[in-house]
């Protein structure tokens, strides 16, 4: 009977064995190696782009009233879009955060929010270290835009949270954030944001650790930067190509995918053109639905990763499929 059960166990394993050897090489793409086949741990979520290492962190969640914030819809309409969709207008809203490890260089866009929405977010630290990056190891961090919500990770205490890395922004985003006369100009529900931005920015500026570019612009190999704005006046896209694999962040277009596809004219009060806005969505939006490639989103429920598809007049998201292991997903 012992030699029985020592027979069924080692068959089994066997069996589990070879089942897994499948699942790693059944996917298309490059084989994986043994150190791409971790499981994935809550918080972060780790995908490949050709050779480059893209790992997508949670700074947390927060629930957004967007009843209140979004303009160019009726709110009973508005509220009926996202029943529809089978949320609550005022559901949970991610914020993520995009480290790409290109084997020479850790490059983090966007720094979650700090502390300026309280003990819901701002724990970008805590999940880089959980996935196995020291703050100090980030050459550099690409700012999207500078709403809190994506710069106030930056710094805390007024010390920088990432010592050797260069911080780099569009020179119209930088320029417009330290303007005392665009603070001036602004909504008043816009005054905090310029505190918050110049906050997370000064220590890196008096290190001399501040990078800007203007227009479209190469910043590493396979990183490039891409004027869209509207939503701020130096807001950003950045993509990511490795061995013709495709990645796009695309920043503050999409706060509420349920509505923003389908009615992509709908605006939001962060944004400081909204028409600006408009214009931009639409058109990314077209690109996106045709192209076809990856899509990263830091409002877009984590992991933010998916597609942009035709659907009718409008457009709707299609997210990744859940993977148990690292794949490439670059288009």
């Amino acid at each position: 009977m012992v030699i029985v059960m020592k027979l069924i166990v080692l068959i089994f394993a066997s069996v589990l064995s070879a089942m897994s050897a499948a699942t790693v090489h059944a996917a298309d793409g490059p084989q994986l190696t043994a150190a791409q086949t971790f499981s994935q741990t809550p918080g972060i979520y780790r995908v490949l782009v050709g050779d480059f290492k893209v790992t997508v962190l949670t700074d947390g969640t927060t629930p957004v009233p967007f009843d209140q914030i979004m303009h160019g819809m009726d709110k009973h309409a508005l509220t009926a879009q996202f029943r529809d969709a089978g949320e609550p207008v005022n559901r949970e809203t991610s914020i993520n955060a995009f480290l790409i490890d290109t084997g020479e260089r850790r490059i983090l866009i966007d720094s979650g929010a700090g502390k300026v929405f309280g003990s819901c977010c701002g724990h970008l630290v805590e999940t880089l270290k959980i996935a196995g990056y020291d703050p100090a190891s980030i050459d550099a961090v690409l700012l999207t835009h500078v709403h809190g919500d994506h710069s106030a990770g930056l710094a805390r205490d007024g010390e920088r949270q990432f010592p050797n890395a260069d911080v780099f922004l569009a020179k119209s985003e930088l320029d417009y954030w330290m303007s005392d006369s665009a603070k001036a100009q602004a909504k008043a529900s816009h005054q905090q944001m310029f505190v918050e931005g110049r906050a997370a920015l000064a220590p890196y500026l008096a290190a001399g650790r501040i990078r800007t570019f203007s227009g479209r612009t190469t910043l590493f190999p396979g990183i490039e930067a891409i004027p869209a704005p509207g939503h701020t006046p130096g807001h950003s896209f950045y993509d990511i190509e490795s061995r013709g694999r495709r990645m796009r962040v695309v920043g503050d277009i999409i706060h509420a995918a349920e509505v923003q596809l389908p009615h992509p004219n709908v605006t939001v009060d962060f944004d400081a053109d909204e028409a600006q806005a408009a214009r931009t969505r639409i058109a990314a939006l077209e690109a996106l639905a045709q192209s076809h490639e990856l899509v990263a989103g830091p409002h877009l429920s984590f992991p933010g990763l998916g597609h942009i598809l035709r659907a009718g007049d409008g457009f709707a998201w299609a997210p990744i499929p859940y993977s148990a292991v690292v794949r490439d997903v670059g288009n």
